[in-house]
């Protein structure tokens, strides 16, 4: 049975027990409005067929208006389903959507009112009863029957919407409406006078009765008193029943969105950033699921901002920034340049489509990054076809210079892989050129307050390039500065003197090595 029939029906099952609570509260606790009213309440069949019959009737009327707004929502329900964006639903659905379980209870009541107001002016006998008459059965009819059924109608309709609610919100975002918000403190409060405060109240008017009935009727006392007694046990035993109703109804309306929303938190503690709570209600919980998915949002925004910046500047540098704020001033530190530059890329790139060449560097990029990143190294620059890594920054790393070079030998490793799958997509292989240099370097942030980007300079940066640039002239993959072999004491790694060159802007020239193995 779909939500819409279990509403319709819950609304016809609500009033039911409303006319029942009205049959019993007028042939048992308002005597004197029943026996004032003889105009109508004379008890005739006549009489009662009229009365089941105008409830049967509202009753009918009140579930074919309901039926009408629950078609026309679930109408716009299915085009939502296929596709609809929410932002083209029409202002009234939203409003519908928004305010159904009240929009119901109070086509309820109406009819309720309507009922009240014509049994109390005296049913068919028409205005043929006293004001005092007339005010007394109306409060028993509408507030008495019309409230309690409006409340049961509201709750039921409430329980079966929150299913369908999310699908028109799925983002919260409630319109501010002429409806009044029924939020937990005023469920809490209806509960109250419904299951505390009326109770007590048929209770006085029952024992007043009984009391009038006991001195002024011809009747025996003893039998006055017995009646008393089953009423207010019939009294009592349904206040009973409603309270548990209304209050499982109440807490159910609450406790299940906060056991989604515990169950949302512990998704997220372990990680999870994409999940949602839908949300159910216009209530303080609904406020309290938004909440928490725009936090949650903020935070998956917040770990793509940081994936994202990582990529650029790598997940170290990311994590510095994030946790230290953008200020990483300039720092003398001792660390590792290593400079990568593809050979005779230019011709390559001029004998390829772009879209060919983009797809080659990123492949290339991809395996290259790896390795430096799995040495604990960042990739601080693309330059097209080359690329500048550090070692040793941000990331303090005693041994910088064996880091790198075992990822100079690593990326050659890779590149010899990455050639294989070159020719077997019948595309030309590449060959690279890499330097490695190591020495004291400026560290830190190098822009404009627009834009900050981490790199390092100094002499060891510029000798890492100068290196690469000589690997050709001297038929070597990799070529290592003097310094760099300096800072290695390890016995896996060997390297052979190539000649000793002058770089620019030193008047001394420095001994570099070929890597052998590592």
């Amino acid at each position: 049975m779909n939500v819409y029939r279990k509403i319709v029906l819950g609304m016809v099952a609500s009033n039911s027990i409303g006319a029942f609570l009205i049959f019993f509260y007028f042939a048992n606790i308002d005597l004197e409005s029943f026996r004032n009213n003889q105009a109508f309440w004379e008890g005739s069949t006549a009489d009662w067929t009229t009365f089941t019959v105008v409830l049967i009737v509202l009753a009918i009327l009140g579930a074919v208006v309901a039926g009408y707004f629950g078609s026309r929502l679930a109408l716009w329900e299915k085009e939502i389903k296929e596709g609809l964006p929410i932002s083209k639903l029409p202002p009234n659905i939203r409003l519908w959507a928004q305010g159904y379980p009240l929009l119901i209870a109070s086509i309820s009541l109406a009819s309720w009112i309507i009922a009240g107001l014509f049994f109390a002016q005296g049913g068919l006998n028409g205005m043929s009863t006293t004001f005092n008459t007339f005010i007394r059965t109306f409060v028993g009819i509408s507030i008495v029957g019309g409230i309690t059924t409006a409340s049961l109608v509201f709750l039921l309709t409430d329980a079966f919407w929150r299913e369908k609610l999310p699908l028109f919100f799925p983002h919260g975002q409630f319109q501010r409406l002429f409806l009044p918000r029924i939020t937990i403190r005023y469920r809490l409060v209806a509960g109250f006078l419904l299951t505390g405060f009326v109770p007590l109240l048929i209770l006085a008017t029952s024992t007043r009765n009984g009391a009038l009935m006991v001195m002024l009727s011809d009747q025996d006392p003893y039998e006055l008193v017995n009646q008393l007694e089953r009423v207010v046990l019939f009294v009592v035993l349904v206040a009973l029943v409603s309270n548990f109703f209304l209050s499982y109804l109440t807490a159910r309306s609450v406790l299940r969105p906060l056991n989604r929303l515990t169950n949302a938190m512990g998704e997220v503690s372990q990680g999870n950033l994409s999940h949602q709570v839908p949300i159910t209600a216009n209530d303080e919980v609904g406020d309290l699921s938004t909440h928490f998915n725009n936090m949650v949002n903020q935070l998956g925004q917040s770990q793509r901002m940081r994936d994202l910046f990582g990529r650029y500047v790598s997940k170290e540098v990311a994590e510095r920034v994030i946790s230290d704020g953008a200020d990483l001033g300039g720092e003398d530190v001792a660390a590792t340049a290593l400079f990568a530059d593809i050979r005779d890329f230019t011709g390559l790139s001029e004998r390829l489509p772009a879209h060919q060449v983009v797809d080659i560097l990123n492949r290339y990029y991809t395996r290259m990054v790896d390795v430096i990143v799995a040495e604990g190294g960042i990739v601080n620059k693309f330059g097209g076809d080359s690329l500048l890594a550090i070692f040793g920054v941000p990331i303090r790393q005693p041994d910088h210079a064996l880091r790198a070079v075992r990822a100079a030998w690593q990326m050659n490793r890779a590149l010899a892989e990455f050639n294989a799958e070159q020719i077997s997509l019948g595309l030309p292989p590449l060959t690279i050129g890499i330097g490695v240099s190591s020495g004291e370097m400026i560290a830190g942030n190098i822009g404009g307050e627009a834009r900050l980007e981490y790199t390092v300079i100094g002499d060891p940066v510029n000798v890492a390039s100068r290196l690469e640039s000589l690997t050709k002239q001297f038929d070597k993959t990799i070529l290592i500065s003097e310094d760099t072999a300096n800072l290695i004491n390890d016995a896996s790694t060997k390297f052979e003197p190539v000649e000793k060159v002058k770089v620019k802007g030193k008047t001394e020239p420095k001994l570099i090595y070929g890597l052998v193995a590592t």
